[in-house]
């Protein structure tokens, strides 16, 4: 009997916590299911995807570049405006994203981010309109991560300077000291020397630059070059 009587007890103890709401907090932590996520884009510059990578629509937890489900992006004729949509997403899902996707299933580059955090229930996201074509704050990320080092705001090996608000400047359209092509020709891979100095073992310089960027930032560069190399 004196069981019982504990069993009730720890019971009424338990359903008053669940009343007073201290146990599930008024967040995304409260919901056992999955979400529906669905949106449509109006999509331009589509000619302008890297070779070998692929469009996708995934949901991501915080800080992870590889999502927890996904959806390819299929072409769509003429501008017609493309939907897409992802019907299970997990609540440890923070962010839907439209991104370009490595073979590994891993995303590389962000073109729309949408945040799902506090979401409880499915979301359908207006139409929205997003270009293509590879922003240069990227690029800057790249040699901030990998090429500042050396070719830093105020001083840069063979005169080059990569920092924040002065690579442009110095890369577009401008003659390079050790070869008679320029730095970096917009539409141009193969007369842009910068390229030629970061995939070409036989150029000889003080230091080696063939290894210094990964295979996915170089297809990077190839397409913002091949699209233009634009400021924007």
């Amino acid at each position: 009997m004196k069981k019982i009587y504990l069993l009730i007890g720890a019971l009424a103890c338990a359903f008053a916590a669940c009343d007073s709401g201290d146990i599930y907090p008024a967040d995304r932590t409260n919901k056992g299911d999955n979400i529906a996520v669905a949106v449509s884009f109006r999509l331009s510059a589509r000619d302008k995807i890297p070779a070998g990578y692929s469009l996708v629509f995934g949901a991501f937890e915080e800080n992870s570049s590889s999502p927890l489900v996904w959806t390819s992006v299929m072409e769509t004729a003429g501008d017609a405006p493309v939907r897409v949509s992802l019907s299970s997403v997990p609540k440890a899902a923070r962010t839907v994203k439209l991104s370009l996707f490595t073979v590994g299933r891993k995303a590389i580059y962000d073109f729309y981010t949408f945040d799902i955090s506090t979401a409880l229930d499915a979301i359908e996201i207006p139409l929205t309109d997003v270009s293509l074509l590879l922003k240069y704050n990227k690029i800057q990320e790249m040699f901030g991560k990998n090429c500042t080092a050396c070719h830093g705001t105020e001083r840069g090996g063979g005169g080059l300077l990569l920092g924040d608000g002065v690579s442009y400047a110095a890369l577009v359209n401008q003659a390079a000291t050790n070869s008679e092509k320029v730095r970096v020709e917009p539409y141009s891979v193969q007369n842009s020397f910068l390229m030629d100095v970061l995939t070409d073992e036989a150029i000889k310089l003080s230091q080696p630059h063939s290894t210094i960027l990964y295979a996915d930032d170089i297809n990077l560069l190839k397409a913002w070059i091949a699209a233009g190399a634009e400021h924007n």
